[in-house]
């Protein structure tokens, strides 16, 4: 059970395709790598359940579209803390965070990756893990698009790494705090797309 309460809406992502936009990078099968942010049932469980449903279902595709051609795949999750200090400013601000056994990642493909604050890059492995396997274009799928996916775009960005965020595989708790984010991060920090056209070509095949 979560420990923070938001207001949360149900809202259609149809209203928020014309956000696609960004810089005209091509994805390549060889440099890219998949981060599966925050997709914890403690974050999710917060959202509508017809939110919760619809970013469930695209990052899924996302996920199997990148198993299918070998693209790999890492996960976020906080760090447990077992008092509220350990968090710093997020403890004040969202409580005590999810368990142990709540940010447990559950596919054995996945690499993990442990968080200290918004961003996934920040004092975690996942540069030297995407380092290490010559990466250096990201998808991300999950929550929130607000807070750590924009946050991790721009420490992407910082890091000459390209994002590229489908605009159905992510989710906030309201229509506007999704479309803010997904305009932030098309003017500054990455690509805005349909999810469906990850790891897809124009036709509709994965990429070669």
């Amino acid at each position: 059970m979560a420990t923070f309460s938001v207001e949360v809406e149900e809202y259609d992502v149809e209203s928020l395709r014309d956000c696609a936009g960004g810089p005209e990078w091509e994805l390549r099968l060889e440099r890219a790598a998949v981060l599966v942010h925050d997709m914890q049932p403690y974050y999710l469980n917060v959202l509508h359940h017809s939110v919760r449903s619809r970013v469930a279902a695209e990052a899924s595709k996302v996920v199997t579209r990148a198993r299918a051609v070998g693209v790999p795949i890492l996960a976020s999750g906080p760090r447990a803390a077992s008092v509220i200090e350990q968090r710093g400013l997020l403890g004040p601000m969202w409580g005590l965070g999810p368990s142990a056994e709540d940010t447990a990642v559950s596919e054995p493909d996945f690499v993990p990756i442990s968080k200290r604050s918004y961003s996934a890059f920040y004092a975690t492995d996942l540069e030297v893990e995407l380092r290490r396997r010559g990466r250096d274009q990201l998808i991300i799928v999950g929550v929130f698009a607000s807070a750590g996916i924009l946050a991790t775009t721009f420490d992407a960005f910082a890091r000459d790494v390209q994002c590229f965020v489908g605009i159905e595989s992510i989710a906030d708790y309201t229509a506007h705090q999704h479309r803010t984010a997904l305009n932030l991060i098309t003017s500054l920090t990455g690509t805005v797309t349909s999810s469906g056209n990850l790891l897809h070509d124009r036709h509709g095949g994965p990429l070669d």
